[in-house]
C-alpha cells in the first residue's frame, strides 16, 4: 500500500490548530486519534521516497501507538512535543526532512498572508472608490437583508395548535 494511501485526508495546515490548550487534544489522546498536520504529511511522503513505504508505515504507525500511550490533556505543546519527537527520533534522516518541511511550511504561511493583505487592500481599494449609492447597495447585500425580510413575511401559522 502506497504511503498516501494510508495518510490521505488526516492532516491539517499547522497553523489551523490551537496552540495552548483545547479540548481537540484532549479528544484525541482519549479516544486514541492522531492529529497532524501536512508538514508532519510531508516528512512521511519524503521518508517514504528516501527509504521505503515500509519504513514509512512503520514510522506511522509508530504515531499512532505514541498517542494511545498518552495521558489525555488539553495541552497542545504536550501532545505536539511528544508526536514530534517520535517522528525526529525515528531515524538519523528525519530531522533534516523535519528541518527543511517546517521553513517551507513558515514560507507557505508568509506567502499565504502576503496574497490575502494584497486582496484586502485592493478590495478596500475597490469600495473606496463606490459612490454612495453603490456603498450602500453593497452593504445591503451583504447584510442580506431582503433574504432575512423575505424569511420574516414567510412566517405563519401552519395550524399544528388546531383542534379537530
Amino acid at each position: 500500500m502506497e504511503i498516501w494511501q494510508a495518510i490521505r485526508d488526516v492532516g491539517v495546515p499547522v497553523y489551523q490548530f490551537p496552540s495552548r490548550s483545547s479540548q481537540i487534544y484532549q479528544q484525541a489522546t482519549t479516544r486514541s486519534v492522531t492529529i497532524c498536520s501536512y508538514t508532519h504529511l510531508a516528512v512521511l511522503a519524503r521518508y517514504a521516497d528516501l527509504t521505503s513505504s515500509a519504513n514509512s508505515m512503520s514510522l506511522l504507525h509508530d504515531v499512532f501507538m505514541t498517542v494511545e500511550t498518552m495521558n489525555p490533556s488539553p495541552n497542545a505543546g504536550a501532545y505536539w512535543q511528544v508526536l514530534n519527537s517520535t517522528f525526529l527520533q525515528a531515524s538519523p534522516s528525519l530531522p533534516g526532512m523535519w528541518k527543511e518541511e517546517k521553513i517551507a511550511s513558515i514560507e507557505a504561511i508568509r506567502v499565504a498572508q502576503q496574497e490575502a493583505l494584497t486582496h484586502f487592500a485592493r478590495e478596500r481599494e475597490r469600495i473606496m472608490r463606490l459612490s454612495r449609492a453603490d456603498a450602500i447597495r453593497e452593504f445591503l447585500s451583504w447584510r442580506k437583508l431582503e433574504n432575512k425580510e423575505r424569511a420574516v413575511r414567510s412566517v405563519k401559522d401552519r395550524g399544528l395548535m388546531d383542534f379537530a
